[in-house]
């Protein structure tokens, strides 16, 4: 495909590489992706379920057929409605299935067809949370016959009551068939292999379920989704770790038992994603985690998620704990260096930047890779030399093939000058100091190359441009954070306040400028970790003022 004449989002970032966070006002990009978090959500009691159970003629919905559906739809712990239909299954019901539901040819002759039933139960469910008994059975059958004639399927996932009550009562109970549940939860409905009779039993067992399921820390419908898809529990008895963790925006840690850090996130809720990890997540790497955790500590962060972003991103700077991956990134970035103190300098990818030794950098770099594709596309409009060989004014070699195609001034040889070289450095340095004339320059070479049908090298040339253009927004970033007095809104009204790049937690909030601030005490001495860790801020902001001190102002 031909790349476009204009710089756009696709040029710089590619479908599906975008930054989390379009820019606004010439604002600045989220470039971390974040630690995933988990809202409270619904609470049960005021959650719709509708409990479904069916009749088959066999067990693949692709070769059998329903014969009966029954329905209840339960809230709060009452039974709202039920739902009964014999279906004809257009198919001889085998006799080993009409000894065990009472079931027959027979008793569905006049039944109506799925067809006529379906669009009336599916009124019935409407809006409801589909529960069932070994429920991807049912959810299946519904689902292949809603798809065969033409109706959307279901909204999953079901909740199913077999998978919960391993989660719950295990091993309090021998087996989780729903006739031994039913006996233990001593349903007034009994389960005999008829529809409307199983989902009855199978609703009271639900409540029975969220009534022992409190103790466990399930409270919300993304709770008991939760429980009811994980699948293993061999650290299932530590989520009593989170009974004393509040609900609340913060940071917890996870401790072994000598204290040492081995785990840092961010929450909205810390006690509900706490809770969260111990639902039986199958990677090694999470079980292995839960397997060390002795101790769960919470902070809270009374300002609200950004300042849980911030501190998140200091603690795990501070302890570098062992199972922290997302936020130890900065470890990994990387740098274009040009020091104009050599006899004939040239680019160098490194890992660290300084700010007092004359050199010129660009960066950071989300990689070293990043970092070398940016370097080839400036070396493809700037004929800086590329050879590592340590020269001197007066060192002499074979020039290399790039010099032969005219793409290096070749100090190698002697075909250039000092003066002359010195000339193209101090362009270079212009442009790496100021980004406009860089993307220009290199958007130049990329319409270039595709206004020549060029094509292959044209893609090159826009992979390379958005390297450079997303280093460019990183620094844009530091320097906005690092200079001056920066107030940050949240979208629920927090307020918090960066002076010169630190964390400030604001006491006050009944003046714009509070006077009394207290200063965050763990704060990291890289500077690619300030940077990138604020950057993730300012892609959860509303918007971003500068204070006096400043003059950027952007608002998303």
């Amino acid at each position: 495909m031909r790349p476009h004449g204009r710089l756009t989002a696709e040029h710089l970032f590619g479908y599906g590489e975008r930054p989390r966070s379009a820019p606004a006002d010439g604002g600045p990009m989220l470039l971390e992706p974040l630690q995933c978090t988990l809202a409270d959500g619904v609470q049960l009691s005021e959650v719709t379920f509708v409990v479904v159970d069916l009749e088959t003629t066999g067990g693949s919905p692709t070769d059998h057929a329903i014969t009966e559906i029954g329905a209840v739809t339960y809230r709060g712990g009452e039974r709202l409605s039920t739902f009964q239909s014999l279906v004809d299954p257009r198919q001889p019901i085998p006799p080993y299935v009409a000894q065990l539901t009472g079931i027959d040819d027979l008793l569905v002759t006049g039944a109506p067809e799925i067809q006529q039933v379906l669009p009336s139960f599916l009124e019935f469910a409407r809006g409801a949370i589909f529960v069932g008994h070994n429920a991807s059975f049912d959810f299946g059958f519904l689902n292949a016959n809603l798809l065969r004639l033409d109706y959307d399927p279901l909204e999953g996932p079901p909740v199913c009551t077999a998978r919960l009550a391993r989660r719950v009562v295990w091993p309090d109970v021998p087996n989780v068939r729903l006739v031994t549940l039913a006996r233990y939860f001593r349903t007034r409905s009994i389960p005999v292999h008829r529809a409307l009779a199983d989902a009855e039993a199978t609703a009271e067992v639900l409540n029975g379920l969220i009534e022992l399921g409190g103790r466990l820390g399930i409270a919300t419908l993304g709770d008991l989704r939760e429980a009811c898809t994980a699948r293993g529990r061999p650290n299932f008895g530590k989520i009593r770790l989170a009974d004393l963790l509040p609900r609340s925006p913060g940071v917890y840690l996870f401790e072994d038992r000598t204290g040492k850090v081995l785990y840092v996130g961010k929450a909205v809720d810390l006690r509900a994603r706490v809770r969260s990890y111990f639902y039986g997540d199958e990677r090694k790497k999470v079980q292995d985690l839960l397997g060390s955790v002795q101790h769960v500590r919470g902070i809270s962060t009374p300002n609200g998620e950004a300042e849980a972003l911030v501190l998140e991103a200091r603690l795990i700077a501070r302890y570098e704990p062992a199972y922290n991956a997302c936020g130890k990134r900065w470890r990994r970035y990387a740098y274009l260096k040009l020091d104009p103190t050599e006899a004939w300098p040239r680019l160098k990818v490194v890992r660290t930047a300084s700010a007092n030794d004359g050199s010129s950098y660009l960066g950071p770099f989300g990689s070293s890779a990043r970092a070398r594709q940016a370097k080839d596309a400036i070396e493809d409009v700037f004929r800086i030399r590329r050879c590592t060989r340590s020269m001197g004014v007066q060192t002499r070699f074979a020039p290399c093939a790039l010099a032969d195609m005219g793409r290096c001034l070749a100090p190698c040889d002697g075909r250039t000058t000092p003066e002359r070289y010195g000339e193209l450095v101090r362009s270079l340095v212009s442009a790496l100091t100021q980004p406009g004339e860089l993307l220009a320059k290199l958007e130049a070479r990329m319409d270039g190359l595709a206004t020549d049908e060029r094509f292959e090298e044209a893609a090159l040339a826009r992979d390379r441009l958005r390297s450079i253009a997303e280093s460019l927004w990183r620094l844009r970033i530091d320097r906005w954070l690092t200079a001056g007095r920066l107030v940050l809104r949240g979208p629920r009204g927090e307020r918090l306040e960066l002076i010169e790049g630190a964390l400030a937690a604001i006491r006050s909030w009944i003046t714009r400028h509070p006077t009394r601030v207290e200063r965050c005490e763990v704060a990291p001495s890289e500077p690619v970790d300030g940077g990138a860790a604020l950057a993730r801020i300012l892609g959860a902001m509303r918007d971003l003022d500068r204070t006096p001190g400043g003059r950027a102002k952007a608002g998303r």
